[in-house]
């Protein structure tokens, strides 16, 4: 085999990195507006084929191990003997297990929380192998029954492409969280066949704007992916339904009720999965690897009675959303999915949440609409209650609403439900945010102390100054004596000055220890000094209406280390200090 030539430069085969020299051609060829987007459609096309290749691997798994040519997942484990439905899901921990020790750390972690920590933490950095890695195992662990979502595989995927090529190219830290989120939301567009709703979830979820420089590269991937998936997947609505609508305003009550209901119940979904995680935590190191294969075998173990919990669950949400499953399993079936999912993803088997959460919502969304229909028969069946509980569970587990509404939408494709569905989601986001603060992806990085901004605009989730306000505990007359005001001044905190104000409470100005130095040499007229003789009168003080932003810049010149708060008759309310506002503020 022939020597390489002296200073040729291969790529680096265990990170994948390109040579340097056609870095440099590509560097060339484009300049770096136009080098971005071309990333944009390649970070869109990557993640279409990935989502190609990555199905197509889940269909071979499943026909492989359960040995059935039916399409769906279910058929296929229902035509199984009891032995198969019980060792295959042990072989899939038993595979998640020996990955996990072969690589020396585990697989766990929600990925959709490890991209969102990527792309404001980490400056768009993901690790390109371990990612690759993660979506396969991921991938085949679904296809052997782990009671996940095959999106975290596909999301996982994109993302990885979007953060590899940036990095290939040396693209800056803000165009490398686009790519990174353009490529986490092709890769659900690639999914599940909603390029609006994928677009909306980047950035309502992960770059949390609505930005219209943030629009155009999300919506460009998304459509790349979706036209890739639709071309050599398939071109039809996730779920093919029957026409449904709810139009009467009796049922337009019946979804704001069954919004509450299932805001809830989203918030005790969320609850569920980081209780379970924060248990799993505890346990001693050297089990820790294997517990995907004690989580499997449990999965395994309640396959023996049916294969219900097992896969992702699209069969049994495409049974509620027919109005085809009974009563009594609708209601024990949700509860059941919960605790597997979060068995085994608290346990390390790696996959989505996002599929689960529809299973969960369908069923109870389609329990809700049978005791409807025998309490006030007469309205819409069953199935449409379904679907208005997998929108609602969506915008109450993500706080997105907006992307939750329009990816149900485009998973069946009936828009006469929109108006209802619009309805349940709001309600159900609402309820859940107040009962969890956090969504099912930011209470994972606020258990590990990441703080990411809030997707809701500051002006929303504070109260300015108000908030920060400090109550003025020592006043000064203008007639104090000199020897009162030094007294009184020595005695307050570091960085504190002392206010005058006159009998009504309006500020006057304001003595600060530095002013006071220039009258110590005056001995001779330091008995006939006053409070008046000695104030600043040019502090400009600060009202409650201001925002913070506006009090930074305040802050910016002067230096003082208070600022006093004043309402519109100029009284005193208090002060405002630089160390409060630099560590509550949001800017």
């Amino acid at each position: 085999m022939p020597e390489p030539a002296a200073g040729a430069v291969h790529p680096d085969l265990r990170t994948g990195e390109p040579s340097p020299w056609l870095r440099r051609i590509l560097r060339s060829l484009l300049g770096q507006e136009r080098r971005f987007w071309v990333l944009v459609v390649g970070v869109g096309l990557i993640s279409g084929l990935g989502a190609v290749a990555l199905l197509a691997v889940l269909r071979f798994t499943q026909h492989l191990f359960w040995q059935s040519n039916a399409e769906h997942f279910l058929e296929g484990a229902l035509a199984s003997p009891g032995w198969r439905r019980f060792l295959v899901p042990v072989l899939g921990g038993a595979l998640v297990t020996l990955v996990s020790l072969l690589v020396g750390q585990p697989l766990r972690g929600h990925g959709t929380a490890g991209i969102i920590e990527s792309i404001w933490v980490k400056s768009g950095r993901l690790p390109f192998p371990r990612a690759l890695l993660r979506g396969f195992v991921s991938i085949i662990a679904v296809a052997l029954g782990a009671p996940l979502g095959r999106e975290g595989a596909l999301l996982q995927t994109g993302a990885a492409s979007g953060s590899a090529l940036s990095g290939w190219l040396r693209l800056g830290p803000g165009q490398a969280r686009v790519l990174v989120a353009c490529g986490a939301s092709a890769g659900i567009a690639s999914a599940y066949n909603v390029p609006i709703g994928a677009a909306l979830f980047g950035l309502e979820v992960l770059l949390g704007s609505f930005a219209l420089e943030l629009f155009g590269p999300i919506v460009v991937s998304c459509v790349v992916a979706t036209v890739v998936s639709r071309t050599l997947i398939a071109d039809h609505p996730s779920y093919v339904i029957p026409h449904y609508a709810l139009t009467h305003p009796r049922e337009l009550l019946l979804a704001l009720l069954l919004g509450v209901l299932v805001g809830g119940a989203s918030a005790l979904y969320v609850r569920g999965i980081n209780v379970t995680s924060d248990l799993l935590d505890r346990v001693p190191a050297w089990l820790a690897p294997f517990m995907p294969l004690v989580a499997m075998t449990l999965v395994g173990a309640t396959a023996l009675a049916g294969p219900y919990l097992m896969g992702n669950g699209y069969d049994s949400v495409n049974m509620a959303l027919h109005g085809t499953l009974p009563l009594a399993m609708l209601l024990i079936l949700p509860v059941a999915k919960l605790a597997v999912t979060s068995l085994c993803a608290g346990s390390g088997v790696p996959g989505g949440l996002f599929t689960p959460s529809l299973f969960f919502g369908a069923l109870l969304g389609g329990a809700f609409g049978m005791v409807v229909e025998q309490v006030l028969p007469g309205g819409a069946p069953s199935g449409a209650y379904a679907l208005l509980g997998m929108g609602a569970v969506l915008a109450g587990t993500t706080h997105a609403s907006v992307s939750a509404v329009l990816m149900i939408f485009e998973m069946t494709g009936d828009y006469d439900l929109i108006l209802p569905l619009m309805l349940a989601a709001v309600v159900a986001a609402v309820v859940s945010r107040h009962l969890e603060p956090e969504s099912l992806y930011t209470s994972v990085l606020v258990r590990r102390d990441v703080r990411v901004p809030a997707s809701v605009p500051h002006w929303l989730r504070e109260e300015g100054v108000r908030s920060l306000l400090s109550p003025a505990t020592q006043r000064v007359p203008p007639s104090a004596p000199f020897d009162e005001v030094v007294v009184l001044l020595l005695e307050q905190p570091p960085g504190a000055d002392l206010y005058v104000t006159d009998t009504e409470g309006r500020l006057l100005g304001v003595i600060t220890l530095d002013a006071l130095k220039g009258h110590l040499p005056d001995h001779s007229l330091l008995q006939a000094t006053v409070a008046a003789d000695v104030m600043d009168t040019g502090v400009q003080p600060i009202t409650p209406d201001l925002s913070l932003a506006e009090v930074a810049s305040r802050f910016g010149h002067t230096l003082l280390e208070r600022l006093p708060v004043v309402d519109h008759g100029r009284r005193l309310l208090g002060s405002l200090s630089k160390g409060d506002l630099l560590k509550r503020g949001r800017f």
